[in-house]
């Protein structure tokens, strides 16, 4: 899939798309231009590997105290994911730090925002059934040129996905594609 440098295309809204050549993988897209890649490298694994136009990025989950998710280039650290009990944290490269939270108690979306409270990033999981099928991606005007944007959406989406794949694998599936259970 070829991809297109993230200044050459929209970025006021984007969207995550499961792909059809990888079943554990994503692309993020803004119209039909795709931007970003992320696969896993096992099914419910932590491994995944994101591609842009212009770097590849290793993601992996670790710490079970310190729960975190990082993004490398090679062997440089290029952000990571902090996961604590009241708060999340994303560092990047060059000493930026930003906000990972929930946008609400009973919305399953997430926002990334600037420490001085500015969003940056409205990320919201799309489901068929149970599974995870896509994601919208809506970037605040005032952020559209944050050279972080894209590190931010990737690092973000594979926190989701991550948690998303734990859930599917421990909560018993309720819905209308339940199976029901025979007379008793």
């Amino acid at each position: 899939m070829d991809l297109s440098p993230l200044s050459a295309v929209d970025r006021s809204a984007m969207r995550w798309l499961r792909t059809k050549d990888h079943p554990d993988g994503f692309a993020l897209l803004s119209g039909d231009l795709a931007v970003a890649t992320v696969e896993w490298a096992a099914k419910g694994g932590s491994l995944a590997t994101a591609r842009t136009a212009s770097d590849s990025w290793t993601l992996k989950r670790g710490g079970f105290l310190n729960p975190h998710i990082t993004a490398r280039s090679g062997e440089e650290l290029r952000g990571r994911l902090s996961v604590h009990l009241n708060y999340h944290q994303i560092d990047v490269l060059g000493g930026r730090t930003y906000r990972f939270h929930r946008a609400g108690i009973l919305v399953p979306a997430w926002k990334v925002s600037s420490v001085d409270g500015q969003e940056v990033l409205h990320l919201e999981p799309v489901r068929e059934g149970r599974h995870l099928s896509a994601g919208a991606v809506v970037v605040d005007p005032n952020a559209r040129d944050n050279p972080d944007l894209l590190l931010l959406a990737v690092i973000s989406w594979c926190f989701i996905v991550l948690a998303w794949f734990e859930d599917e694998a421990v909560v018993p599936f309720e819905g209308p594609e339940a199976s029901t259970p025979g007379p008793a």
